[in-house]
């Protein structure tokens, strides 16, 4: 039997089977005319899938799940965008002290995602509200994993017990550091706690290691340029490497100030303990230097200073209370001032005051170790009532060199909040013949814990004149709706906020925060300011207080008097804001 078929290209071909019985040939004939060849229909495209807004919204969450975790600083751009992709309505991030009445998800840290219509449009579907709640949860994850990897990727690199550099990644930061450097000068440091055998031995590991953590965390906050780093290079030796040092003079005073601040005493158990240090310096002119040769070079100059002391003192044990109670005893708590400032017109609005001691062995005492050091022994009241008959002193003194009113505020530790307070019921007595108007600093992390008790002193204080402020907003310890619950004074600002706004995402959240401080009525103060970068962020948001070293750093009494004597309550080097009229 004959069959055809056709290929594609319509060129048709024949083939032969065996079709019944075998017979003998026959004759060949001429064959037949093909007959002409039939056109098949041509076979149809296939037709790409309708685009409905269903498959849209799967493309989308299909697109956002793929790219998990979404990159670190790029979360926030990613979630608007796909979600306005994948809903129709006007997609943001906002730092709100509860959730708008629009369709809005919890972001993470305060923040919300918000999608709004106007009004009149059709209302959110639940497919929006599942869409918007997926992507949410991919950006909130994907910030999660971003923490966990940095978190990890710290750990691996730095030492468990003060938190610093480990030795190893420290020569790689020191490399980066002098191939960025230019013409920039460079300090490195070397140093190590002496006789700290002996203290091991005598007192224990245990004792030891708190006084390696301290050395650590002081090191870790030091007194450094902006941009140094700090390492723990093994044992009881430290290393450290400063950026911006303007020469050999500078570098002195660095190491004479890290001396005085690691002298100071340490806390351990119910003791005090002082200790010395060995520090070398070695001064980095230029950017050729060998990074391994600067760090041997300044430890050489660490032990020959360590030999041209051969009488090193051993470590001093103290009891804490009788620091305490002979520094008070003798006037050794002394008050500093630190301006608060106007950002729009430039003036000085008011001081903060805060506390210094300065004891006759142990040198200065750090303030963070006073306070912890009256919290523990109950002498809280005291140290606050010395700290405040001095500041009101200095302030009535001010306002009669200016002839204006000025605010003063004093931290209240949250213990200090309490009914029966002889402290808080002579407040109003103190203030009695001055216009000095009182603000008194509590601490983010404890306003939430405020009980019923506590409110109605705080409003009886209120009445009298007394403001409140919450201080080191920011710091992430209670919900945002502790604003609601006060007519706050003043909200201040943490310098983690501030100091984030050389980036675009930093600047976003500290004007998100701004903007959300001003629609409650209260006053932002940001703390910290230290750069002209950071001045200009805060103005350009419309901060409307601030502090910090750039403005003007904490004084003593006797300055901050011939300076209001020169210049009244204005501050010579800083211009009002260009905006600003008066």
């Amino acid at each position: 039997m004959k069959g055809r078929r056709r290929r594609r290209q319509k060129q048709p071909i024949t083939y032969l089977m065996a079709d019944g019985p075998r017979r003998e040939p026959e004759p060949e004939e001429a064959p037949p005319p093909e007959p002409p060849a039939v056109e098949e229909p041509p076979v149809p495209a296939a037709t790409a899938p309708e685009v409905t807004p269903e498959r849209e919204l799967i493309d989308v969450l299909a697109d956002a799940a793929i790219e998990m975790p979404w990159p670190e600083d790029a979360i926030e751009q990613l979630l608007v965008e796909w979600c306005s992709h994948a809903v129709d309505a006007t997609i943001s991030v906002e730092i709100v002290p509860a959730p708008p009445p629009d369709a809005s998800f919890v972001f993470g840290d305060g923040r919300y995602l918000v999608a709004r219509r106007p009004f009149g449009s059709a209302i959110f579907s639940s497919l929006d509200h599942r869409v918007l709640t997926a992507l949410a949860t991919m950006a909130t994850a994907s910030k999660h994993a971003a923490r966990r990897d940095e978190h990890l990727r710290r750990r691996a690199l730095t030492d468990d017990l003060t938190g610093l550099w480990q030795h190893g990644f420290f020569r790689e930061l020191v490399e980066d550091v002098m191939i960025e450097r230019h013409s920039e000068y460079l300090g490195v440091l070397f140093l190590d706690i002496d006789r700290f055998k002996e203290l091991n031995e005598q007192f224990g590991h245990l004792e030891a290691d708190e006084v390696l953590r301290e050395v650590g965390a002081r090191l870790r906050y030091g007194p450094f340029p902006e941009g140094s780093i700090a390492a723990r290079m093994g044992g009881d030796e430290f290393a450290v490497v400063l950026r911006k040092v303007e020469g050999q003079e500078h570098l002195d005073g660095i190491v004479e100030e890290l001396t005085r601040l690691l002298r100071a005493p340490i806390p351990v158990g119910d003791l005090m303990l002082s200790i010395d240090v060995s520090i070398g310096a070695q001064l980095s002119i230029s950017a050729a230097d060998d990074p391994e040769l600067l760090l041997r070079s300044a430890e050489r100059r660490m032990r020959d200073n360590k030999r041209s002391r051969p009488g090193q003192r051993p470590p001093r044990w103290y009891d804490e209370s009788t620091l305490l109670r002979e520094m008070l005893d003798e006037g050794r708590v002394r008050v500093a001032f630190q301006p608060i400032v106007d950002l729009r017109s430039g003036a000085i609005h008011g001081y903060e005051a805060l506390v210094r001691g300065q004891h006759l062995e142990v040198g200065q005492v750090s303030p963070l170790l006073l306070v912890g050091s009256a919290s523990k022994l109950r002498m809280l009241d005291e140290l606050t009532e010395v700290v405040l008959d001095s500041a009101l002193a200095t302030m009535r003194a001010v306002e009669r060199l200016a002839s204006a009113p000025v605010a003063l505020s004093i931290n209240l530790e949250f213990e200090q909040l309490r009914s029966g307070s002889y402290l808080l019921e002579t407040l109003p007595q103190r203030l009695e013949g001055t216009d000095v108007h009182l603000v008194l600093e509590i601490s983010e992390r404890h306003v939430a814990r405020w009980t019923p008790s506590q409110r109605i002193l705080a409003t009886e204080l209120a009445d009298a004149g007394i403001g409140f402020a919450v201080d080191d907003f920011g710091v992430g310890y209670s919900a945002l709706g502790l604003l609601n619950s006060w007519p706050w004074e003043w909200v201040k600002l943490d310098r983690s906020l501030v100091a984030e706004g050389g980036g675009e995402a930093g600047r976003t959240l500290l004007g998100h925060v701004s903007h959300m401080l001003d629609d409650l009525s209260l006053t932002p103060v940001a703390e910290g300011i230290e750069t002209a970068q950071e001045l200009g962020y805060a103005r350009s948001i419309g901060v409307g207080l601030g502090q910090g070293t750039l403005l003007a750093p904490p004084a003593p009494a006797a300055d901050v008097l011939a300076a209001v004597t020169e210049h009244g309550l204005c501050l010579p080097h800083l211009e009002p804001h260009p905006d600003h009229e008066g």
